[in-house]
Formats: C-alpha cells, structure tokens, sequence
C-alpha cells in the first residue's frame, strides 16, 4: 500500500511540470494614454491630414471602435473613471484634484492596475495617468494627484514645457506668466502656446516616457507586465520638434465646416472656450493652432511607436494586450470651440484602439462603448475575474451593438447617446437633441424645430435610468 502511495506521488510530481509547461503564459498589458486627443485627429478615425503611422499600424492588427465615449471631458474625473471602472457618482471625482476622495470611495474595490497588481502582475506607471497638472506638475516632476495603490512602481517624467527654447507664439489671449521659478497659475494650461524646439525632443516628457517604458519591458519581459505609459501630448502647451511641425503646411490645412449662426441653438451651458472670445479668432490663428496640435500629435504618436517597436524586439508583441485611448476628446474649432468640457461629440468622444492576443485584427465597432468597459474588458483577456463593483461591460463577450446608449457627464449637464440620437440635458434644464445619422456634426438642435416628442421622453427615460444606477 505504502508503495502504490508513493509511486501516485512520484507520478503527480513528475506529472504537474508538464501541465504547467503547456499552459500558455498570462498575456502582458502596455495600457498607453494620450492627453485632450480628438478621435477627429488620427489617421485611423478618417484624418486625411494628420501624420500618425504607428498609431495607424496598431489600429490595422487590432480593433478600432469608432463610438467610444469617456464618462466626463475633464482630465481628472474621466482618468478616475475609466481606472476605477466607477463612474464619477460613485468614485467621488467630478475635479482635478480628488486623490483622498478617490481613495475612501473605492473602500476595498481595486483601480485596474491595482487588480493586476493583485494577480501577481508588475504595474508600472510611467507619466501622467491619474490627473496630473499640465504643464506645471511636468515642470516641476512631481506626481500630482496619483493613487500610489495602484502601482508596484511608479515614474514622473519631467519637462521643460513652455520653457522649451525655440520659437515660440501665443494664439490665445490669457496673460501669461514667463517665471521659469514657478510651476503653477502661470496661465500655460488653457493658452494655445506653441513652441517649436530643436533636435529629436528627447529633453521631452513624452520621450522620457517611451525611454522609460522602453527600458522597463526589457526588464520585465519575463513576468506578467501591466506596464502604464500616459503621454502629456497634445495637451498644451503645443511643444514638439520643429520638423513635426514641418510636416503640416498651416495655410493649407481645412477648417471645421461652419454654419453661420452655429451657436444660436446651444445654450450658454453648452458653450465652452469660445475662440472669438479666447482670441483664436482669426482663420490664421486657427490654421496655426491645427499645425500646432497636429504636430504634438505626431510627435506624440512617434514615442508610441518606439514604445511598440520594443515590444518586437523583445518579442512580446504576440503575447501582450496594448491598448491605446484619450482621456476624453478635444474641440478644434468646431462650433467655433476649443478644447474639451463640453458634452458635444468632439469633446465627450474619444479614441480607443485594442490589439494582441484574444483581439481580432483590421476590426472597426461601430457599437457604443464607454470607458468604464474597459477595465472588465482587459480583466477578462487577461483570464482575470471581473470585480463585482466594476460598472461597465466585458467587450470581449458581446456584440457590436450591446450597449443601446453611452452616457457621460460635466459640471452642467448629462449626455445621453445612442447610434441615431444624442441627448443633452443641462442644469438649468435647457436641452439639445441631435439626429446624429442626419446631422453628425450637431449644427441643428431640433428641438428648436421639429419637437420629435417620442425621441424626447424615450431618451429622457434613458437618462433617468441611468442616473438612477449611478447613485453613490
């Protein structure tokens, strides 16, 4: 007896290394984030204009949804929400600087990285991915409001920003501070300042990042990586090499088409950043604020692709989950606004690309994703249980169209959007409602017009029912 006991032993523990040997290895995750990025600004989403080829390439071995929304158009709250898998109700964030916050709400619920980080991952933050000041907390190289729970390592990458030599011009009218001693209410985070620098940008915060994240995948590429990389560019200031600036021609790039009257029928919540208000009022001014952007995006996308070309040098591509998104979208002068805040198409849709092992290839989703699914999402391509808490869906296991509206938010007012409407309801209780099939670019709020009753209380009901399921 004790012999055949013995020998069952032997046999089990010559057995279990063959079982695990066959087992695939747990796929890595190279989670990259861009800053105040317009979907509306990527080869991949349609730009004809834009040079972003690595960016381009990832969308072709991986899927592009093209009706991504974040939960809130602001950095801090849209990065909380699509970390924590919350929506801004529930995580308590609804501004910039909202760590404590962020911290009591989640209770013993993990952010993203922190649930890898639970499964035995190394998570690694590289750059600005919970809220980070722009351009002083990159100045200054300090890590603003992070969430140090969510991070088996973490890494600031400091810049020069508006202090960048090289020419330089303002095409905005906010009175700027140049005190190269301060960090803060120098007035650089909302103005379209530009500046062209020399050499490859490697004095850059973007570059560090993909220098950093570069170095670590080649030190972690023999365990389980989420490694988190968050690019400051194309937030402003608008800093990049002078040869990405030389690749756009100012004076030939289109504008946004216009309506004349545009703002007649969006209320005054709804309007945000007006250029004939911030001094980006000229159609020379605006055609240089687009080189400006564009050539932060491609400078942008270039550290993107370094960052990519490791993970085939290394030869992980095959075996690593990258995705890449925006916190939220970005205003380019469409109805003659700037920037983000608003709870229109360009600001409140962002950009979201998914690609690697589990991820069919050359895809494109036309169904209506938030950014809270994202964090089910890679849970489950990662072999991971989905936590109990986390709001939003696994897009692994539905099809294109099982969400029947997105819904996002902003300090005045809720945004509710499905494939043929979207709805935006204000505090003040004013409203806009778009046919977004017939009038994609929002220049008519019919309900200054036709009054489609029906659409208005079917929406309406969809609005409450979300509300109600966002409660603290």
């Amino acid at each position: 007896m004790r012999i055949c006991l013995l020998a069952l032993i032997v046999l089990l523990t010559l057995a279990t290394p063959c079982v695990f040997a066959e087992q695939e290895p747990r796929p890595n995750v190279l989670f990259i984030i861009a800053d105040d990025l317009s979907a509306n600004a990527l080869g991949c989403y349609g730009n004809e204009h834009v040079r972003t080829p690595n960016l381009d390439e990832l969308a072709k071995r991986g899927i592009v949804f093209e009706h991504a929304y974040c939960q809130y158009p602001v950095c801090g709250p849209a990065r909380a929400a699509l970390l924590s898998g919350l929506y801004p109700q529930q995580n308590g964030v609804t501004g910039n600087s909202s760590r404590d916050i962020l911290t009591e709400s989640l209770g013993e619920h993990p952010t993203l990285p922190q649930h890898f980080k639970n499964h035995g991952y190394t998570a690694a933050r590289i750059g600005k991915l919970y809220h980070m000041s722009v351009p002083g907390d990159i100045t200054a190289g300090v890590s603003g409001p992070d969430h140090p729970a969510s991070w088996s390592m973490a890494f600031n990458c400091q810049g020069p920003e508006w202090m960048t030599p090289g020419p330089a011009e303002a095409l905005s009218n906010e009175k700027l501070n140049f005190d190269p001693d301060k960090h803060y209410g120098l007035g650089f985070g909302t103005a379209f300042y530009t500046v062209r620098s020399e050499g490859k940008g490697e004095e850059q915060a973007d570059y560090k990042a993909a220098s950093k994240a570069i170095k670590l995948i080649g030190e972690l590429k023999d365990k389980p990586f989420f490694i988190a990389v968050g690019f400051v560019r194309p937030h402003v200031p608008f800093v990049a090499p002078e040869n990405f600036f030389e690749l756009y021609d100012a004076d030939a790039l289109p504008l946004p088409e216009s309506v004349e009257n545009d703002l007649a029928d969006i209320p005054s919540p709804g309007q945000f950043r007006i250029g004939a208000r911030t001094g980006t009022d000229t159609d020379e001014k605006r055609r240089r604020v687009l080189q400006a952007y564009y050539a932060s995006v491609s400078f942008m996308d270039a550290q993107v692709g370094r960052v990519l070309e490791e993970l085939d040098k290394q030869g992980l591509t095959d075996n690593t989950i990258v995705v890449f998104l925006s916190d939220h979208g970005y205003h380019l002068g469409e109805h003659d606004m700037w920037q983000k805040m608003s709870l229109h198409e360009e600001s409140a849709r962002i950009p979201l690309i998914l690609a690697g092992p589990g991820v069919g290839e050359g895809l494109r989703n036309e169904g209506m994703v938030e950014s809270v699914d994202i964090y089910p999402s890679l849970a489950s391509l990662a072999g991971l249980e989905i936590p109990e808490r986390c709001m939003g869906m696994d897009l692994t296991n539905i099809g294109a169209n099982a969400r029947d509206y997105a819904y996002s938010l902003c300090r005045d007012g809720h945004l509710i959007r499905t494939q043929e409407w979207a709805y935006i309801v204000y505090r003040d209780e004013s409203r806009e409602l778009y046919d977004m099939r017939e009038d994609p670019m929002q220049f008519t709020n019919v309900l200054e017009h036709v009054h489609p009753l029906d659409v208005l209380e079917h929406m309406h009901r969809r609005l409450q029912e979300r509300l109600d399921s966002v409660e603290p």
